[in-house]
């Protein structure tokens, strides 16, 4: 079975027939979101991972050609005698035809790759021909062309979009989604592994208002309570001073990918201190090399009986929408620390340990005292009085 199906192998080729490939994976389940996440791809997981496994065996992969036997160049070996009588022998070789027949066999399996990662390569130029979309709503779900009045607050285009622009559609430019990439904060780039170049600081691709903080709840006190109408009138007319003068509300800086360049935490040597951000702790995920983060309960106190440097350990928000707290767990301390830290974790759990075994061993004991206290007065009040 194996020997037939050699070289065999399947193909997905519903981009070939598709019309609007993105309406062909909207009807395979996929949502609009996946669908421009994906750039096109099928995001049927299942469907991907059965090709595979059925083409796994279907088709031999190149561990398993190399392990075929190649025929060997002797054809034959015989006995022979010389004119002076001395045995040697013959060995008699194969033509140079055989070999071209042997190897034909190899480059037919050469031959089937270069075929797949063509008609790989074709499916995908079919999916990238698709017609542009007819309606605003299907480029808000198209992977491959969208027009800027479909962006989010902080999605931006590239700066050399318009050397790619793909058609117009009711007065709109139409760019190719591939162009179009999320803008983030500064500080948010460096979860990214990337950071804003020093040139553009001063330059952000886009501003967006910032988020409001969340409102307490419960009863909130105005700031007018108080304040007689003068003063109110005073405090309108210098806001509408700052109005005047191109104050509003905050706005937030947001730099696009090709703003940034690749960054990493710089290295923390065993005398240098741990860096901290404004609230005095650490982030898991920007935490430096020669740092570890150590979340064993009861590190703080004998890290400080100890007398070496940590600091707390952020490991991220807890929550949901206006409610969400930092998570604070463990410590962050030097590379060369950890050792010692473990050890006098390990006595400090010992010595816990055996403090509460004496604790519990005393309570029982307390426990025991009071029982036969109270048998040993029933008895002696059931004597006297019974």
């Amino acid at each position: 079975r194996n020997q037939k199906n050699r070289g065999a192998r399947l193909t997905d080729v519903t981009p070939r027939y598709a019309n609007t490939w993105s309406r062909t994976l909207r009807l395979r389940g996929a949502t609009g979101k996946e669908i421009t996440a994906g750039g096109g791809k099928c995001v049927d997981e299942w469907w991907e991972t059965s090709l595979k496994r059925i083409n796994k065996h279907c088709r031999p992969n190149k561990r398993h050609r190399s392990k075929i036997p190649t025929k060997s160049p002797v054809r034959s070996v015989t006995k022979a005698k010389t004119k002076s009588g001395r045995e040697v022998d013959v060995v008699e070789l194969e033509s140079s035809e055989d070999d071209k027949n042997g190897t034909a066999h190899h480059d037919n399996n050469s031959d089937s790759d270069e075929d797949e990662t063509v008609e790989a390569r074709e499916l995908t130029g079919s999916i990238e021909k698709e017609k542009i979309p007819t309606s605003k709503a299907a480029f808000k779900q198209s992977p491959f062309y969208v027009i800027p009045s479909v962006l989010n607050s902080r999605d931006v285009l590239h700066p050399d979009a318009r050397k790619r622009i793909s058609g117009v559609f009711k007065g709109e430019l139409v760019y190719r989604r591939s162009d179009v990439s999320k803008a983030l904060r500064a500080n948010k780039w460096l979860y990214q592994g990337r950071r804003v170049k020093e040139s553009e600081t001063e330059q952000p691709v886009k501003q967006v208002k910032k988020r409001k903080k969340p409102v307490g709840k419960g009863f909130q006190a105005l700031t007018s309570y108080g304040v007689s109408e003068k003063a109110q009138d005073d405090m309108i007319s210098s806001i509408d001073k700052n109005n005047r003068r191109g104050g509003g509300p905050e706005m937030d800086d947001l730099y696009g990918v090709w703003q940034t360049e690749s960054w990493s935490p710089p290295y923390v040597g065993p005398t240098d201190a741990i860096p901290t951000n404004e609230y005095k702790n650490v982030e898991l995920a920007l935490i430096n090399p020669g740092l570890t983060h150590m979340d064993q309960p009861r590190l703080a106190p004998i890290a400080r009986k100890l007398g070496l440097p940590y600091a707390p350990c952020m490991l991220g928000y807890e929550g949901h929408g206006g409610n969400r707290a930092p998570t604070i767990r463990g410590i962050v301390v030097h590379d060369h620390d950890v050792a010692l830290l473990r050890e006098a974790f390990a006595e400090w759990e010992s010595h816990a340990a055996e403090k509460e075994r004496q604790e519990r061993k005393s309570m029982i004991l307390k426990r025991w005292k009071r029982l036969v206290f109270g048998i040993m007065t029933k008895d002696r009040l059931d004597r006297e009085y019974g």
